[in-house]
């Protein structure tokens, strides 16, 4: 094995984890490890953190390695499901702006780069993003529009929005994690639009409309029949 994709969830032992594997693959002679890693700026919050944590090891072996740093991804939309179909959807976002991008089209950049033969030895790190920024004011308007129905997003507070997590069962670390991406989007910190998948792969990133449409059966209320495709 001369190659190596390193993807983990995010846990508490992910730094440790990926760290012992990091090694493992050294000491077993792989020649290139691809990490999926994370865009944005040098931040405390959950697993950015860890991601610098892990790519500082990483750089300190004599390896090739390539380091896909992804903007969010679209597909945590889904989490909005739920709350869209009965009317309570909303967070802190605000009317920042972010850029996302299909998990589908990371899985693509990842490939490119595990096959890409002509920087084996080398050590690169790729900013992946989709083809444009939208806000959550404009994601409900997209959906509103796929529904046929008026879709809002309400504007709450840090704590009221938190209070709302807990409340729907996820954990302290996940609340801190969704509170802090939609501060990162009240900021439009992660609002850069890069040209670097098509670049690595010849191909178009996927947007967020298209993205809605395909999976617009999530949002949908459950007594509502879904059309046929």
């Amino acid at each position: 094995m001369e190659r190596l994709f390193l993807s983990h969830g995010t846990s508490p032992r992910q730094v440790a984890n990926e760290i012992a594997l990091i090694d493992a693959a050294v000491t077993a002679g792989v020649v290139h490890i691809v990490k999926l890693s994370v865009m944005g700026p040098p931040s405390r919050l959950h697993p950015f953190d860890w991601h610098m944590q892990i790519e500082a090891h990483l750089a300190a072996h004599n390896i090739g390695y390539t380091l896909l740093r992804p903007s969010s991804f679209v597909d945590i939309l889904a989490r909005a499901g739920a709350p869209v179909a009965d009317g309570s959807w909303g967070g802190v976002a605000g009317n920042g702006r972010v850029n996302f991008i299909d998990t589908r089209d990371v899985a693509d950049a990842a490939r490119a780069a595990l096959l890409d033969n002509e920087h084996i030895h080398s050590q690169r790190a790729y900013h992946l993003t989709g083809p444009g920024t939208v806000s959550m004011p404009e994601v409900a308007e997209e959906l509103s529009r796929l529904l046929g129905e008026t879709v809002l997003y309400q504007h709450r507070t840090h704590d009221e929005h938190r209070g709302v997590l807990i409340a729907s069962g996820v954990s302290e670390m996940v609340a801190d994690l969704l509170l802090g991406l939609d501060g990162m989007f009240r900021e439009s910190v992660l609002a850069e639009t890069t040209s670097t998948f098509s670049e690595l792969t010849g191909q178009t990133p996927r947007s967020v409309a298209g993205w809605l449409s395909d999976n617009i059966a999530v949002f949908r209320k459950k007594s509502e029949p879904m059309e046929a495709r």
